[in-house]
């Protein structure tokens, strides 16, 4: 299928009660593992991709890989900026071929959040791409962010409302609710209440940052709360290097490279899997298709 904007289908996520994984790329065997598990559980399905690996790779060669690979699945798939602070990228991508991006202007004051944020959502309005901005610090380190224990904080509940307010055709709200980039030192502390308190208030699907680590029960218990998209990153990258460790622990002599390969793929598929089952997507393709 072509790439599709993933505000649609977090819309139709919401209201039905499930979640939609957003899974970090690392490279073409990592996007086609995303892919190709959603495809076999017949699920939505949003590849995300940070900015240090857009640059990397070059905004061209990320975009045609994710075409090629949706191309050839029967399921929706979304191509999706992560986490980016520099509105020349955004704008790179979305002539690339993105289909959505995240402005983070979190680091800023309230207002300057709002007024940068909604510079970027004119700019994606008249694109057609879908736009995930975020307000509170979401702590913990995701590529080149870090956030302190210290540092992080909720986001207010009546910033919150001000916020999605001035951009209602808002793809995906990124409130800060407690959870964490990265592997959880300890239990997450979510905060339960407030994530209540403004999908109660807006209709805007939100998105549950720091997904690596969380348990099937608060999965589900964000997603029952109106999280539509939910990000996994951390436990991606695990697996991405656990998958050629893992092989080469089992057959040191082995030197052909294409088993290793394989091996990395089918690890980071089967979490892939795993989370679109937990989430509540499986099966959900056909009318994540129609909503999109």
């Amino acid at each position: 299928m072509p790439l599709v904007s993933m505000g649609p289908m977090l819309r139709r996520a919401r209201a039905d009660g499930y979640g939609i994984a957003a899974y970090n790329m690392i490279d073409f065997n990592s996007a086609k593992s995303i892919i190709s598990g959603a495809a076999e559980l017949s699920a939505p399905v949003i590849v995300q991709v940070s900015v240090k690996t857009v640059k990397h790779w070059g905004y061209a060669h990320v975009a045609t890989w994710v075409r090629m690979l949706a191309g050839d699945a029967p399921v929706p798939v979304a191509l999706h900026l992560d986490h980016c602070t520099d509105i020349d990228v955004i704008k790179r991508c979305i002539d690339a071929g993105w289909t959505s991006v995240m402005f983070d202007g979190s680091a800023l004051p309230f207002a300057e959040n709002l007024e940068k944020s909604s510079l970027v959502y004119a700019l994606t309005e008249a694109a057609g791409v879908g736009l995930e901005a975020e307000i509170g610090a979401i702590g913990g380190v995701e590529d080149d962010k870090v956030v302190n224990d210290d540092q992080s904080r909720l986001a207010d509940y009546d910033e919150c409302l001000r916020f999605v307010a001035a951009m209602p055709n808002l793809a995906v709200f990124a409130p800060a609710i407690g959870t964490a980039h990265g592997f959880y030192k300890g239990e997450a502390k979510i905060a339960y209440d407030l994530l209540e308190r403004i999908t109660k208030a807006i209709d805007t699907p939100i998105a549950l940052h720091g997904g690596t680590g969380l348990t099937d029960e608060q999965f589900k218990r964000c997603i029952s709360l109106g999280c539509g998209k939910v990000n996994i990153s951390t436990m991606h990258k695990r697996l991405f290097i656990d998958g050629f460790v893992g092989l080469k622990a089992e057959k040191p002599k082995l030197e052909e490279p294409l088993p290793f390969i394989t091996a990395q793929h089918d690890a980071m598929k089967a979490d892939v899997m795993a989370c679109i089952r937990t989430f509540g997507s499986a099966g959900r393709a056909a009318e994540a298709s129609h909503a999109a």
